[in-house]
């Protein structure tokens, strides 16, 4: 049988090397699968690949000398010299190195540490083999072949041996990462190729070929032959195959992961596509709330615009249009009487100009109440003065404004809704507080305009009230909520009944650009 081994040597190597070349070649053209992965591994695994072909073609170039000293080949003569193949030999191993260091202390959030670190272990194994190949060359002066074979022997102790090891160890931890993520089959064939490579790493590297260099002097391939009769090379095409089958089966586990990511990618876009239908959906709901309330709030305006124009019509004909018929019935009966009662049409004429005064003063107060010109013409502060000492005496209830900080001009729409929200309030305090005495405070602060309209009277149920439970729209009080709103600020009413009640407004910085001080 060693015989048999013996004369297919050529065969022996095509193999060996076919396995690591097509292990390297499998992992290279799998690079495009596993560059995002989130797996430690992938991150090394092109140094396997570089480590799986330069070892490969390095096996062929030992099987095209055995062809050439056969005389099968035609290849030119450098080429086949054993210092290149040394060359292949020993940056094989280094690749080898370059990725157990690397697997084990890099990760895919700092590869730049770790290339740094794996590419110093590396440059360490290297300079322990030059340093122990000079040191064989000064020490022995052998002749070239024999330095060759020792420099041979030497790349397997110190590189092939400590990288087979270092990539061993650092597969079998990576493994545990594999069962982690419920990837146990793929995790078995990591662990394999650990297997694989540890054998191919301790025995394979130390049967090498003869040498002057103990321990090769006696533990060396020739040995392996006579203790189990066939080259050691056919266990090195065994384990080649191993871990290349081993390895390619592994390789899967990106695909795996990738399948799983797109599966996510896919839940998350369903998710997404869930909750912009959600969204959606809330916004169209949200949509038909808003018109709702748009609806409510015209509804609002027409009612209190309806109620507006009773109140203006039920003023002038109860006072302005009676005054103005008894004007008209006294100036005919003047008319009549002038001739033959001179002294009593003077005193009537006397009593119409009373009358005609008054409907002066109601028409004055039907247009205050509309819009106020002393609000255009001198701002905030003296047209709420003039309303209040005006609602003063027509109802008879103390009332008091009270202003705090520097008064400034507003923007007019602010200082209008700052004027109806005191006049809504007022007339609210009238016709259902009862009360005896109201505070009115305007407070000018930096950061905004602060109103408050307090009375004493007899309180309310402010959520009822809105509600509307007692059977009455309020009007007025929803009127002041959005109003506040319109100019961005808020409207707080607080009361209890039997303790009086509170409107608070706040607008946060109303103030015009150019501010002039009244």
């Amino acid at each position: 049988m060693a015989e048999f081994f013996e004369h297919n040597l050529v065969v022996i190597y095509f193999f060996y090397g076919l396995a690591f070349f097509s292990m390297g070649l499998a992992i290279w053209l799998a690079s495009s699968r596993f560059r995002t992965s989130e797996f430690r591994l992938a991150g090394a695994l092109l140094f396997l690949a570089g480590f799986g072909i330069v070892h490969g073609l390095q096996e062929w170039f030992v099987m095209f000398q055995l062809l050439d000293e056969r005389g099968g080949t035609n290849i030119p003569h450098w080429l086949l010299l054993p210092e290149v193949r040394l060359l292949h030999l020993v940056t094989s191993f280094l690749l080898l190195v370059f990725f157990g260091i690397k697997l084990l202390y890099v990760n895919r959030s700092s590869a730049g540490n770790g290339n740094r670190f794996a590419f110093a272990g590396a440059g360490a194994f290297l300079a322990l083999w030059l340093v122990s190949t000079g040191a064989t060359w000064l020490a022995y002066r052998p002749e070239r072949l024999d330095m060759l074979a020792a420099a041979d022997v030497l790349a397997h102790y110190t590189l092939g041996m400590t990288g087979s090891i270092i990539a061993a160890w650092a597969i079998w931890l990576e493994q545990r990462s594999f069962k982690r993520r419920g990837m146990e089959r793929f995790g078995r064939a990591l662990l394999g190729a650990a297997a694989t490579l540890f054998i191919y790493g301790t025995i394979g590297h130390l049967f090498v070929r003869p040498s002057f260099i103990f321990p090769s002097t006696v533990i060396n391939s020739d040995l392996f032959l006579r203790l189990f009769g066939f080259p050691v090379q056919v266990l090195h095409v065994v384990l080649a195959v191993l871990m290349a089958g081993f390895i390619i089966r592994a390789l899967n586990v990106f695909e795996i992961e990738n399948q799983q990511r797109l599966a996510a990618a896919v839940e998350r876009r369903v998710e997404a596509e869930r909750e912009a239908s959600r969204v959606q959906q809330q916004a169209r709901i949200e949509t038909e709330q808003l018109n709702r309330q748009l609806q409510l709030l015209l509804h609002r305006v027409v009612s209190a615009q309806e109620a507006e124009r009773k109140r203006i019509a039920r003023e002038l004909h109860d006072g302005t249009g009676q005054t103005l018929t008894a004007l008209g019935l006294g100036l005919a009966a003047a008319a009549e009487r002038i001739d033959s009662d001179p002294t009593a049409v003077r005193k009537q004429l006397v009593d119409m100009k009373q009358m005609n005064a008054q409907v002066m003063q109601e028409v004055h107060n039907v247009i205050s109440d509309l819009r106020p010109s002393i609000l255009d013409n001198l701002g905030l502060v003296p047209a709420l003065r003039g309303h209040i000492n005006t609602f003063e005496t027509r109802t008879g209830i103390q009332t008091q404004l009270l202003v705090q900080g520097k008064s400034v001009r507003l923007e007019p729409e602010v200082e209008t809704t700052v004027f109806r929200v005191v006049q809504e309030s007022l007339t609210n305090v009238v016709r259902h507080a009862a009360a005896q005495s109201v505070l009115v405070r305007l407070a000018f602060e930096e950061n905004g305009l602060d109103l408050s309209i307090q009375d004493d009277g007899r309180g309310f149920d402010v959520a009822q009230a809105l509600a509307g439970e007692d059977g009455r729209a309020a009007w007025g009080l929803l009127g002041i909520q959005e109003r506040a709103s319109l100019v961005g600020g808020t409207a707080e009413l607080r009361s209890t009944p039997g303790q009086g009640a509170t409107v608070h407004l706040f607008i946060p910085h109303p103030f015009r650009e150019a501010n002039n001080d009244r």
